[in-house]
């Protein structure tokens, strides 16, 4: 870390002690994802999420087989911060088939489903069990319902509400290594008298995917879900399903009677060609009304419990094109953007004078 982004991830902390805090009421857990580099250093972010009253990271688990001491010892280490600044990881389960290796380096030759299964399976079943004691909770894969396109090429936003829309030889091949972390997961649950839970993810009005895992023998315990929505969107009506027959996102969502974390979300703005990302510029300032919007409405809603919200994500990313580079909360650890102070508002962490003035200005404060 440079002494510019030193100094001044030191001042971030340091005007905590100004003072002020939230007026919403605290009713789920708010968290950030993380950077995905293997060789971030967690401590400064740990502790600035700790100032701050956020509580949940969510990060990447490239799974390991007993030999990558890189990658367990990483772990390792950012669990034992993780446990000094009270921050729950929320791991997300990577394969090799994530990748496109249906070999998994040549171990499993065939490429076929029971390949895929069997390398899931033996490499969740390794590394789950090395962190038994310490993460409650595995997310299995990132998004694989964008995986599959429709006839026409294009992803299913706004359908994929069945599951034969999945029944693919695509997704045949996922639902073989999502089962094969599941078994594994259910492995070492019942060898040590655990209640690990699994998390399955999807996003849009792609709720098949769910049905079709389930099918396919996909065993989960929450219901992640991914939103993303432009301002003046009703919640209820995510993907202008507001006229076809029913669909509600919120009853949707409770209808599986499963925990539900919403471990990705932040303001649809960003993903606009004319996103400036900086503060002052109309898009950008509509894209914080948005957020705000999102954040209020999901915390004061009492159509469904919610576990946790987490927005996506902390950090910019500038090696990315366009629009990933920009969605992070802060430019970089000494560098803050207006929606980096509103989670903090919502997380009940403590803001500035000079803060809380950003976002009054705005009206941004409940």
């Amino acid at each position: 870390m440079g002494i510019a982004r030193t100094v001044g991830l030191t001042l971030l902390l340091a005007v905590l002690s100004a003072t002020g805090t939230n007026a919403v009421a605290q009713v789920m857990a708010w968290g950030v994802d993380g950077p995905t580099s293997k060789k971030m250093d967690v401590k400064p972010i740990f502790a600035l999420l700790h100032a701050r009253g956020i509580t949940q990271y969510r990060i990447n688990a490239y799974l390991a087989d007993g030999t990558d001491a890189f990658q367990v010892q990483t772990y390792r280490e950012m669990i034992q911060l993780a446990k000094e600044y009270h921050i729950s990881l929320k791991p997300i389960l990577f394969s090799p088939f994530q990748e496109g290796d249906r070999t998994d380096h040549g171990k499993y030759p065939k490429g076929d489903a029971a390949a895929l299964y069997a390398s899931a399976y033996n490499r969740t079943y390794k590394f789950v069990s090395e962190f038994r004691n310490d993460l409650p909770d595995w997310e299995l894969g990132n998004e694989v319902n964008l995986q599959i396109k429709d006839a026409d090429g294009k992803r299913l936003f706004g359908k994929g509400q069945t599951a034969a829309e999945f029944d693919t030889p695509p997704m045949n091949d996922w639902a073989a290594v999502l089962r094969g972390m599941s078994d594994a997961i259910e492995k070492v649950n019942t060898e040590y008298g655990l209640h690990l839970r699994r998390a399955l993810n999807t996003t849009s009005t792609m709720f098949g995917f769910l049905d079709f895992m389930a099918s396919r023998g996909v065993k989960f315990e929450i219901i992640s879900y991914h939103y993303y929505a432009h301002l003046g969107v009703n919640p209820h009506h995510f993907f202008g399903h507001r006229d076809e027959g029913g669909f509600d996102l919120f009853k949707k969502l409770a209808s599986y009677k499963k925990a539900v974390v919403l471990n990705e979300l932040n303001c649809a703005e960003i993903y606009d060609s004319d996103y400036e990302n900086e503060a002052g510029k109309p898009k950008t300032e509509t894209g914080f009304k948005s957020l705000y919007s999102t954040l209020k409405y999901f915390a004061e809603q009492t159509d469904l419990k919610i576990e946790a919200l987490d927005i996506y994500e902390l950090l910019d990313e500038p090696a990315k094109a366009p629009p990933e580079n920009r969605f992070g909360l802060m430019y970089d650890l000494g560098r803050p953007k207006v929606p980096f102070f509103l989670l903090t508002q919502f997380a009940g962490g403590t803001l500035s004078t000079d803060e809380k003035k950003l976002l009054m200005e705005r009206g941004l404060l409940p």
